[in-house]
């Protein structure tokens, strides 16, 4: 009797194939598994859940784990593939949602045009969010009750998430004139830069993907997206100035607001990429009290930035080489 129990019990937990690939469910014992109140799936995290490092949900034999109708594992292989499709999308938004708020007025297609495309695709993962079980951290269990999940969702990121999801169309006919509207709206979404975050930390503890590369190319595209953050700010003070000829771009370009919107941008970039490299200054530099007043606490930052970067590139190298 008791090891026919051990039996059970593991076919729980890891169920046996048969017959070219079919797993076997056993209810009974899918019962006496469930909380007496029936809103938990009590799954062992150490025996099946909890994967070895560097070992993901494709790589577990077909192993699968049973939750409620309509509730998705976080560790399955197509949320996850899911997931990975999000996190480009929050890299088209990283460099999108500074560029409108430093470059552009109002809405501008192709530009506004891919943002509600990329803003629906966030929509449906908002939706899907309500169906996608979560680690209860204080006991280490997949939860998979719906009222829990949507609780959780709903008193912690939900909001956040609408906010960063709305079209600013919505909203332009209740804004000011004076109130640059479409660039806020722009920048709210970069709310979405925690979802890379959680995945880079997650591709760090994974042993098929060398750390070295992985908090490289992490610390390159923190470096990339503040380069580029600091060249749309720097350009949207200049572009609010009232005298055109006293901006840091009209040191590089004559007539500078009649020049194609990308030479602006490189220009702009330009003097953000040489200010960061701290190789500055030369040609173009801050040429009123407001760019001078921005480019003091642009440095600053960057002075920290830099130092933290070097330091983990340093420690990289040296665990590389021991």
């Amino acid at each position: 009797m008791e090891k026919d129990k051990k039996k059970k019990t593991m076919e729980w937990f890891w169920p046996e194939k048969n017959d070219g690939g079919v797993i076997l469910e056993a209810e009974n014992v899918a019962a006496e598994h469930l909380s007496k109140d029936g809103t938990m799936s009590h799954y062992s995290f150490s025996k099946g859940l909890l994967p070895p490092l560097g070992v993901g949900a494709a790589g577990r034999s077909g192993r699968r784990i049973k939750l409620r109708c309509f509730i998705v594992s976080p560790f399955d292989p197509r949320y996850r593939a899911w997931d990975w499709f999000l996190v480009v999308l929050v890299l088209y938004t990283a460099w999108a949602s500074p560029f409108e708020f430093g470059f552009l007025q109002t809405p501008r297609a192709p530009l506004s045009i891919l943002d509600n495309i990329v803003n629906g695709f966030f929509a449906v993962d908002i939706v899907l969010s309500f169906f996608v079980a979560f680690l209860d951290k204080s006991t280490y269990l997949l939860v998979d009750d719906p009222k829990r999940i949507a609780w959780r969702y709903t008193s912690t990121w939900l909001i956040f998430d609408i906010v960063s999801t709305v079209p600013y169309e919505l909203f332009a006919s209740l804004l000011h004139k004076t109130i640059q509207g479409y660039g806020i709206f722009s920048m709210l979404r970069l709310w979405r830069l925690r979802r890379v975050s959680k995945c880079f930390a997650r591709l760090e503890k994974d042993r098929k993907f060398s750390y070295f590369w992985i908090r490289s190319t992490k610390l390159y595209l923190a470096a990339l997206f503040v380069v580029h953050c600091g060249a749309c700010f720097c350009y949207s003070i200049a572009a609010h100035y009232p005298d055109p000829s006293m901006t840091f771009m009209a040191l590089a370009e004559e007539n500078w607001t009649k020049k194609n919107l990308l030479i602006r941008y490189v220009t702009a970039m330009y003097w953000s990429i040489t200010t960061f490299s701290t190789t500055g200054y030369g040609d173009i530099h801050g040429n009123n009290a407001s760019e001078r007043a921005f480019i003091l606490f642009y440095m600053i930052f960057n002075l920290g930035l830099l130092a933290y970067i070097i330091g983990n590139m340093t420690n990289l190298v040296r665990e590389r080489e021991s």
